[in-house]
């Protein structure tokens, strides 16, 4: 049972009450085990197995959602915005609130929301202590509100907290305008013929889109993925100028990309028209980047086994069957799978027309 001080508090309902935090407080508070993540109120627990073959039960979070939350705070990009704790109502809490402000707790204090931001501040915290980072967490200002909840509640309000407006991941990229990858494909979709053909709300794309060939999320976590090794503004606006020669050649050499009605027919039995697809088409825009003649070897695309019957991809990246439908498993680990046989399978067919 943790006890705790927040200062300059005040109270805002019957169990409610508010304060400011900076992001060091925070890191320490959760680090010190004071701010706990309980899964009766959160997102559960998952089990996993240990090197000795044991299982132990952890918490569900994001670790990519933790480290994009890092890597904007320590690039000072980050918006605070409220964090929620609950102090536990379950008879051995014991709050007081003084009129100076003083909201002193003793019980167990839960994180209600804001698990993935207080998981990077931790992340930030740990890094600064063993010299790897040096940022100043105490330039986090946080709004905190305390809640006092049984249990019950608490899951009716983490509830509320996920019906909250939720955007498409092809959305929030199309929002953030800082990172190399969007500045990349927002300079495709005005210099290339991609322009028109990227779907900037939905993560996926429709049966009737007649427009859309890939959606901006898909485009930029491709980018991201394959040309991993960027990291300056100029190298990404040199990358953009070659993938835009690169998608236009794409889209010119491959029917799919320009015709709706060879596209929709397509996809019941091949790849090369997905949204997924692209994926495929950026780690082949790497291995070509190098070649002085790389629009010759561009046609070795249509070579490609991209039947979504092939036993190369069934289990990995395709899931169904003929009778009842193929479906792509679009996870980060199919993607990488994907990424890696097509380049495998791509340069062994540059090897055999260069030879």
């Amino acid at each position: 049972m943790s006890q705790y001080v927040f200062r300059n508090a005040s109270q805002i309902g019957e169990r409610e009450y508010q304060a400011v935090i900076d992001g060091q407080e925070l890191a320490e508070m959760w680090r010190d085990g004071i701010i706990t993540y309980n899964p009766e109120i959160q997102r559960g627990t998952k089990v996993k197995r240990g090197k000795d073959n044991t299982e132990t039960e952890a918490a569900v979070f994001s670790k990519a959602n933790v480290k994009k939350i890092y890597t904007s705070m320590l690039s000072g990009q980050y918006f605070t915005d409220m964090i929620t704790l609950n102090v536990l109502e379950d008879g051995s809490e014991k709050i007081e609130f003084d009129d100076e402000g003083n909201l002193t707790v003793e019980g167990e204090i839960n994180i209600s929301d804001g698990q993935h931001r207080i998981r990077a501040l931790a992340m930030i915290l740990e890094g600064n202590e063993k010299g790897n980072t040096a940022f100043d967490l105490s330039e986090l200002k946080f709004p905190v509100k305390i809640t006092n909840y049984d249990v019950q509640t608490a899951q009716q309000q983490f509830h509320q907290f996920s019906l909250g407006l939720k955007i498409s991941s092809s959305r929030a990229e199309y929002f953030n305008q800082t990172g190399l990858a969007n500045i990349i494909v927002r300079e495709l979709m005005k210099n290339s013929d991609l322009a028109g053909r990227v779907e900037v709300v939905r993560n996926s794309i429709s049966k009737n889109d007649e427009r859309h060939i890939v959606t901006f999320a898909t485009l930029v976590n491709a980018i991201e993925i394959v040309y991993k090794d960027l990291e300056t503004r100029v190298q990404a606006m040199e990358l953009s100028k070659y993938l835009a020669e690169f998608f236009n050649e794409l889209i010119n050499l491959i029917p799919e990309l320009h015709n709706y009605e060879k596209r929709a027919k397509s996809k019941e039995t091949s790849l090369i028209g997905e949204n997924f697809m692209f994926y495929g088409y950026v780690a082949i825009s790497k291995v070509l980047r190098d070649k002085e003649n790389w629009k010759e070897y561009l046609p070795l695309i249509n070579e490609l086994d991209l039947l979504k019957s092939s036993k190369v991809w069934y289990g990995e990246v395709i899931k169904g069957g003929k009778e009842r439908g193929y479906a792509i498993i679009n996870t980060s680990e199919s993607r990488q799978k994907f990424i890696n046989k097509i380049v495998r399978m791509f340069k062994k067919l540059l090897n055999e027309k260069t030879e």
